[in-house]
């Protein structure tokens, strides 16, 4: 099990930055005179409620700390204080001790939040409300991973009237798994999360928890019992070994995962940590409206990697074959592709991408793609621009021809 002494060694090198003898030296430097934050009053509320069943966050001068580091955060970083988030502060809090005073505490929890949670925390002001843009993109991530892995939770859970993922997946991306579990667990999580040194991880990570309990999910006949216990009783880490199980998991998804998929986060600018314009967050909380968030599209170069045939050699674990649904098929996808790459039938256990004419058939290739979910079939994906941008894109670069 790893311990807070061992934490502050490996987050000392994982967090380790040019910025952080800066930070630590302005919350060393900081008055504390002005604690006002948007917020203030839930950041108020969220003391008493956090890990109030332990002696130490009970304790008046442990309450004025985590509102300290929680408030110059919020300052220094121009977010509003979220319900929540002291989950987060508390395991960087604990490490504090005279050799690690609470401004390098306070440097590590900022360098943190910077390198992994970048923007989810800013409310932004669209249409003349606020929301959690950040959030709520991270949900449709969510989604778009659940419908393209577990197409059986598609038609079970996020088919059903009145249940929104939200309710489910907030909590778990807002304190990154820490409500409710213990701090030595805590540790754990973080140090494993850290480890992979990728902001996505978050989205496997849930996608994770939800495959570990499938057949419990699927077992409920009554709606208000399923979201009872997908609400109280879906994140039941209580062991090393359910952290060790839940990573495993989501290592395994990511690995499954065409890499298209982080891709597509990548073009929204989600993990972004400039100033992003109106045009930025609208696309953003806008992605369920879009193609892209019915189905994954995959891009033409992830195509010829999985292939075997570009120079850059795909790490991915993917079983791909290509399910041809042009309505026109001349020229033959044989001309183009190995016959061994080419099926009749979606196959649950492979990885099927359609193959549509072009983009301007898109609007067919997702109806073809969402019956397949429905059908229960899993890993449906559709070509991005279709048979003519794959041909072109053979043609054009002789190096990577799959003819």
């Amino acid at each position: 099990m790893i311990t807070q002494n061992k934490a502050i060694l490996k987050w000392r090198e994982i967090l380790l930055n040019e910025n952080l003898l800066t930070d630590a030296y302005k919350f060393r430097d900081w008055d504390q005179v002005n604690l006002e934050i948007p917020e203030k009053e839930t950041l108020i509320k969220d003391l008493t409620r956090t890990r109030n069943d332990d002696p130490y966050f009970k304790k008046e001068s442990t309450q004025r700390n985590l509102m300290l580091l929680a408030t110059f955060y919020c300052q220094q970083n121009s977010v509003n204080y979220q319900q929540g988030m002291l989950e987060i502060v508390a395991p960087f809090l604990v490490m504090k001790n005279k050799d690690f005073p609470i401004y390098k505490c306070y440097a590590y929890f900022n360098s943190f939040m910077n390198t992994y949670f970048p923007k989810v925390l800013e409310w932004n002001i669209l249409q003349g409300e606020k929301q959690l843009a950040h959030v709520l993109c991270a949900i449709q991530f969510c989604e778009i991973l659940l419908k393209y892995h577990c197409s059986d939770f598609y038609n079970r859970i996020l088919k059903l009237e009145d249940f929104n993922l939200s309710m489910v997946v907030t909590p778990l991306i807002m304190t990154l798994f820490a409500k409710g579990t213990s701090l030595q667990l805590v540790f754990l999580i973080f140090d494993e999360y850290m480890k992979r040194k990728n902001p996505n991880y978050i989205f496997f990570m849930v996608t994770a928890l939800f495959m570990i309990q499938r057949q419990e999910i699927l077992s409920f006949e009554d709606s208000e019992e399923l979201f009872m216990y997908l609400n109280k009783k879906l994140k039941c880490i209580n062991y090393e070994s359910d952290i060790q199980q839940l990573f495993e998991r989501a290592d395994e998804l990511r690995d499954q995962t065409p890499q298209s998929y982080e891709q597509l986060i990548a073009s929204t600018s989600f993990n972004d940590k400039s100033v992003l314009s109106v045009e930025d967050i609208t696309e953003l909380t806008q992605i369920n409206k879009s193609y892209y968030f019915k189905c994954l599209f995959i891009e033409v170069s992830e195509m010829k990697s999985l292939l075997g045939k570009s120079k850059k050699q795909s790490t991915k674990k993917i079983q791909l074959r290509l399910l041809d649904i042009r309505k026109d098929k001349k020229p033959k996808l044989k001309e183009f592709v190995p016959k061994e790459f080419i099926v009749k039938k979606a196959d649950g256990n492979l990885h099927t991408c359609l193959i549509m004419e072009s983009n301007k058939t898109i609007e067919y290739a997702v109806k073809v793609a969402q019956d397949l979910i429905l059908e229960g079939v899993r890993h449906v994906s559709i070509l991005k621009g279709g048979f003519q941008q794959l041909s072109a894109s053979i043609k054009q670069q002789k190096d990577c021809s799959i003819m």
